[in-house]
This record gives structure tokens, C-alpha cells and sequence, in this order.
């Protein structure tokens, strides 16, 4: 059997959810923020959908988790409140607007809330954990290192630099990158991320040889 490609896993998803629900949540994102756009979005769908037929989760409650966890970025940029608050707060009224029930709706804020790196409120249910993982799984690999960069520039940070303290995407690596297999928590998310971090340490390696001309 071939295996399924990531289109499959993301047209799988959004085949479970209202369709006004998703243009909806589209039109959240402001399209300022590469690294935290709607293909963002999309893949955080995608994997989601993979993760979770593997691990047995609700898919109905992942599948909303994951189309609106980050639809509060943008109000973030204008106030400063963290987009996962904002995310939690708008989702319920979303949810309700379409007719879920409570049950459902407050499974996926507590997902929406716990998908950031935060010690104070940790993914517990499977869905949470799932949302979280797959969320830190696109910011490793070769589309994490694509968004280190792309970030550094929205924020209009150099990618190379030699003073101390000034934040860089090898800096941004050796501080919370390479970090990330190690705080996942599904057995699924585990298994992906050793091949993409692989490849990200592969890739800051040689650009550490590169910026001091040894390649």
C-alpha cells in the first residue's frame, strides 16, 4: 500500500470540518508572519490528522484544536496578549456558532492552551499532547529551518552576527531547537522528529563551517 502523502492527511482533515468554520479561521491570519501563516496552519493539520489516527485520538476534537490554535497571532502582534489566550477565547465563540457542544468546545481550548512551550499549563489529555507535538514538529526539519530564517527577518534580526546576546537562527537552534525532540510526547511524534532533527543539526553544522570558511 502506498503510503499517504501529507495533501491526503491535510484533505482528510479539513473533509471533517464545517466549511465556513475553516474559511473563518483563514481569514485570521493576517499573512505578516511567515513562520506562523495559514500553511503554517495547514500543516499543523496535517500532521495532527497523522499523528492522531496513529494514536487513537478524538479527531474530532484534534481536528478543531488544530484549525484554530493559531488564529489569535495576529491579535497578538497589535496587543501583546499571547495568541493562545486569544486563540482559546475566540474558539469558543466560534465552536458555539456552529454547534458544538460544551464538552467539545472546552477539549479544545484546554488543547489551544496547552500547545505553547509553557510549564504552567502542560498538554495532559492526548489530544493536547498531540496538538503540541505537532506543532513543535514544524519548527524542525527543513521547514523549521526555514522558519527560524524567515521569522529572523519579520523581526528584523541578521542571520549572522558577533556580538554577544544578538539573536540569530543558529542562536535560536542551540537554544530551543535541537531541544525540541526531546519535550515531545507522543511515541508517533517521536519517531518523526529523529529524521528532521537529523537534518537540522546537519544543516546548522555546515553553516557553522560555512560563516568560518572551512567549507
Amino acid at each position: 500500500m502506498a503510503e499517504e502523502t501529507t495533501t491526503d492527511y491535510l484533505a482528510a482533515a479539513l473533509d471533517r470540518l464545517p466549511g465556513r468554520l475553516v474559511e473563518v479561521a483563514r481569514e485570521r491570519f493576517d499573512g505578516q508572519d511567515p513562520a506562523h501563516d495559514w500553511q503554517h496552519n495547514l500543516r499543523v493539520m496535517a500532521m495532527c490528522e497523522r499523528i492522531g489516527r496513529a494514536e487513537g485520538a478524538s479527531m474530532d476534537v484534534l481536528g478543531l484544536a488544530a484549525l484554530l490554535h493559531d488564529i489569535g497571532r495576529a491579535e497578538e502582534r497589535r496587543t501583546g496578549e499571547c495568541h493562545a489566550e486569544i486563540s482559546a477565547r475566540a474558539s469558543g465563540v466560534l465552536l458555539r456558532e456552529v454547534g458544538c457542544a460544551d464538552d467539545v468546545i472546552e477539549s479544545v481550548q484546554r488543547a489551544i492552551l496547552a500547545h505553547r512551550f509553557r510549564k504552567d499549563r502542560p498538554p495532559v489529555t492526548l489530544e493536547e499532547q498531540i496538538l503540541f507535538d505537532a506543532d513543535k514538529l514544524d519548527s524542525i526539519g527543513a521547514i523549521g529551518v526555514a522558519r527560524a530564517f524567515a521569522y529572523s527577518g519579520v523581526l528584523g534580526q541578521p542571520i549572522q552576527s558577533d556580538q554577544p546576546g544578538q539573536h540569530t537562527p543558529l542562536a535560536e537552534y542551540e537554544w530551543k531547537l535541537q531541544r525540541i525532540r526531546e519535550k515531545l510526547f507522543t511515541k508517533t511524534a517521536r519517531q518523526i522528529a529523529e529524521e528532521r532533527h537529523r537534518f537540522m543539526a546537519q544543516f546548522f553544522k555546515r553553516w557553522k563551517e560555512e560563516v568560518a570558511g572551512i567549507r
